[in-house]
């Protein structure tokens, strides 16, 4: 007599190099399904009685109410569509596990690893994800719904899809660019609903350093500039003290351009005085210390753009130093109002 079958197909259409396939294992005990795939509730050590070899394939393996806590035995598997609803995996390792467009529903991941594995399409919802961690996992299009998260629940600093970008293909770059981009900006989503704004400005700044880098790789020259502009101005739009930190910055180096490049002229009632310095190592310590102290005034009234009129400027290259300074001012002060007004939400 012919031994019963599983017989159950699964189908993996739009999964890239998955394929569909037919279960042939044996059925177990009065189902007429595996033990991987029937619809009644496993216990854990009949599991592990049926440990899968390596390379083993259990697509679709129906998990529901499985209580797999601690347990290794389904790591580095194919697990392509396999469903985890109402499962108990905390502590489990499931790293290096192919789990293309597996379902956790209601979910205790507490401490579970998913380090390394493949979770493209996967879908989260109402799942415990404290401690777990997803190091170097593949979350492209990973569903995170209404999860559960904290501090510990470790992600890394970069997103696997940047290993080998610089040698990548052009066909295979826009890929990998697009989902780090989209994984970064999911984990700003999911630390946001978590209420951790610190680690959502982390992803954010991450996100962006990534994209400058990517930008200088593909010659993209301009888009680079302007991203390390950001950067070094106003930490990508976050960072206030930045902004005045390159306005200090720029206030004192044009203080000191000033007496250099033609003087600036003081205007009194009866008579006006021309700091110039043409050679500050002759010139008198007295005199280095009053023009710049003049000239630190007329460069902070220059780049607030107020103008009182009482000091001028002397010479074509002084002229031309006082006007970029004063639409830099412009710049800044508004750059200040803008990051000010947008680092309230980080």
């Amino acid at each position: 007599m012919t031994e019963p079958r599983c017989g159950h197909v699964t189908s993996t259409s739009g999964v890239d190099r998955a394929g569909a396939i037919c279960c042939w294992r044996p059925t177990w005990e009065d189902t007429d399904r595996c033990i991987w795939h029937a619809e009644t509730a496993v216990p854990m050590a009949a599991y592990e009685r049926e440990s899968p070899e390596t390379g083993e394939r259990l697509d679709g393996a129906n998990f529901r109410g499985a209580t797999l806590s601690g347990t290794s035995f389904l790591a580095g598997r194919s697990l392509v569509g396999a469903d985890f609803t109402d499962a108990v995996l905390d502590g489990a390792d499931l790293s290096k596990t192919d789990l293309r467009r597996a379902t956790f529903r209601d979910v205790d991941a507490h401490g579970t690893s998913f380090r390394k594995a493949n979770l493209h399409d996967a879908v989260f919802v109402f799942v415990d994800l404290r401690d777990a961690d997803f190091r170097d996992a593949r979350l492209y299009r990973a569903g995170l719904t209404d999860v559960r998260i904290n501090l510990e629940t470790a992600f890394g600093e970069r997103t696997v899809y940047e290993d080998g970008i610089v040698e990548a293909s052009d066909s295979v770059l826009a890929d990998r660019v697009d989902s780090a981009q989209w994984v970064y900006r999911e984990l700003q989503r999911l630390y946001d609903e978590n209420a951790f704004p610190e680690l959502v400005h982390t992803y954010y700044l991450r996100e962006m350093d990534f994209r400058r880098r990517q930008a200088w790789r593909v010659g993209n020259y301009l888009q680079a500039l302007k991203l390390a502009g950001s950067r070094w101005v106003m930490q990508y739009g976050t960072s206030p003290w930045r902004v005045v930190a390159t306005s200090l910055l720029l206030i004192l180096v044009c203080a000191g351009l000033y007496p250099l490049t033609g003087g600036i002229r003081e205007v009194g009632t009866d008579s006006a005085v021309t700091y110039q310095i043409d050679d500050p190592t002759d010139a008198p310590r007295w005199l280095l210390v009053r023009a710049f102290l003049k000239s630190l005034y007329f460069s902070v009234i220059t780049f607030a753009t107020l103008g009182y009129g009482d000091i001028q400027p002397v010479g074509g290259w002084a002229r031309a130093i006082a006007g970029v300074e004063t639409l830099l001012g412009s710049l800044l002060m508004a750059l200040l109002v803008f990051v000010l007004t947008r680092s309230v939400h980080y």
